[in-house]
């Protein structure tokens, strides 16, 4: 199980070590309930609900992190956003 802010998601930008933080709740909500890879799961669902509305950490059960790591990968995300976020869910942050 991971645990996610996804309103404040700190990943490097350069490489002098800058730091930027997004707010990628909105769009990774979006892309796992209308663009995701994983159709008709309602636990999946409600899990995109929970992620698009957040104001803070968001805890991602363990058999969720293999179908929100292929959301992540087909997203609109910038590369860092990917990497970082596929960190963090394997628990290597």
């Amino acid at each position: 199980m991971a645990k996610i802010d996804f309103t404040k998601f700190k990943v490097p930008v350069s490489f002098n070590g800058s730091e930027r933080i997004f707010n990628i709740g909105k769009v990774l909500g979006n892309a796992m309930k209308y663009t995701g890879s994983v159709v008709g799961d309602i636990g999946f669902d409600k899990l995109a609900e929970t992620i698009y509305f957040s104001d803070g950490p968001v805890e991602i059960p363990a058999e969720y992190i293999r179908p929100l790591t292929q959301v992540i990968n087909d997203g609109p995300f910038m590369a860092t956003i990917k990497r970082e976020l596929i960190k963090y869910l394997n628990g290597n942050a």
